[in-house]
């Protein structure tokens, strides 16, 4: 496999496009592969956007996808995938840009596996990786099992087509979100077998625990040159430039010194979980979600204006404090990655060049 011939989609979203493109020049510059831009509901000026990003280097393309409302992200690579034809189907999100040659980190995986992932988002806890069995929720930031079963994230996908096609024909399978009650009975026995019946599924989920019921291999693994926000779509770009509290709990925290600062988070998220609906969920893995939504919020949400400062000359907001130091270190060091990025495309000519200058 010669790494140039991968193509990997990138789904942009309404209120991204201006904010994240320049994420690309990052992936064009510290790799050869190649990359489809996907509009999914944006607008009209945020298309022409795209357009004008897509025709700055020849290993870029567009797809403006038809329904004029943004799709689910899973229905949306769904699509993608019925329109595939190559040897891989490639997916990456949006929020995630290249700070070195990452793929050297990743061969010979990424020509190995049937289906390599990676781009753990920088909020992520080491906890917040692996699923436990009495979890009903399996999301994407899930990798393993409690087991050990590597079942992958769905940030940074590489799938083999043909293995891939295979499990979709034979099961019927899809790779958008879905819940127990929606899978054929067949599929429902093997997800026993394999110890994973949930509740539901994030996208992808479903088609690569079939994959490894058949025996496909399944890698994950990391670099550090690559840093992906996460939750940046879903919630960073929401209209207002509040940065995520739940109340005077969290706000205390935020502001409290070093030393104290850690043992007062954890103190709110455990707060804030006794008094959120349950919605069924088991304490360890209703308490597990209140800390990652917390996280993942406050990350989005600062990264958002953070990249509305800096493209827009608006105040610069402070960094959060997420309780794990590993976390708050990664999140300052790609600050100073952003900073440098979008300091250097707007001096630059581009779609993204300060007319002012």
């Amino acid at each position: 496999m010669k790494t140039s011939e991968l193509r990997f989609n990138i789904i942009y979203t309404p209120g991204t496009v201006r904010y994240l493109t320049p994420f690309v020049t990052t992936l064009l510059q510290w790799s050869d592969l190649q990359f489809r831009l996907i509009g999914n509901g944006c607008s009209e000026a945020e298309n022409a956007l795209l357009q004008q990003v897509s025709d700055i280097d020849e290993r870029l393309s567009l797809q403006i996808l038809p329904n004029p409302r943004m799709q689910p992200h899973g229905e949306t690579l769904d699509l993608l995938w019925q329109q595939h034809e190559a040897k891989y189907f490639c997916f990456m999100d949006s929020d995630i840009l290249a700070t070195g040659p990452f793929l050297q980190d990743f061969l010979p995986d990424i020509t190995t596996a049937d289906c390599f992932s990676s781009c753990l988002p920088l909020w992520h806890c080491p906890a917040d990786t692996v699923i436990p069995a009495d979890f009903q929720h399996m999301h994407g930031i899930h990798a393993w099992t409690e087991s050990g079963q590597t079942i992958a994230c769905d940030y940074f996908v590489v799938y083999k087509q043909e293995r891939l096609s295979a499990t979709i024909n034979a099961t019927g399978a899809k790779l958008r979100v879905v819940g127990w009650n929606e899978i054929a009975e067949s599929n429902q026995r093997i997800l026993e077998q394999l110890g994973q019946r949930r509740a539901d599924y994030d996208s992808g989920k479903l088609l690569t625990l079939l994959m490894l019921a058949d025996g496909a291999h399944i890698q994950y693994r990391d670099s550090d040159k690559l840093k992906h926000i996460g939750g940046f779509t879903e919630v960073g770009a929401r209209p207002g430039d509040l940065l995520f509290s739940r109340g005077r709990l969290d706000r205390i925290a935020a502001r409290a010194p070093a030393l104290m600062r850690n043992g007062l988070i954890t103190g709110s998220d455990d707060w804030y979980a006794r008094r959120a609906p349950k919605h069924g969920n088991g304490w360890h893995e209703h308490r597990t979600l209140v800390s990652r939504v917390r996280r993942r919020t406050l990350t989005a949400r600062y990264f958002y204006l953070l990249l509305v400062g800096l493209m827009d000359d608006r105040p610069l907001p402070q960094p959060p404090h997420l309780g794990d130091p590993e976390a708050d270190a990664r999140i300052r060091l790609a600050a100073d990655d952003l900073q440098r990025l979008v300091r250097e495309v707007r001096r630059q000519p581009g779609p993204w060049q300060d007319r002012r200058n």
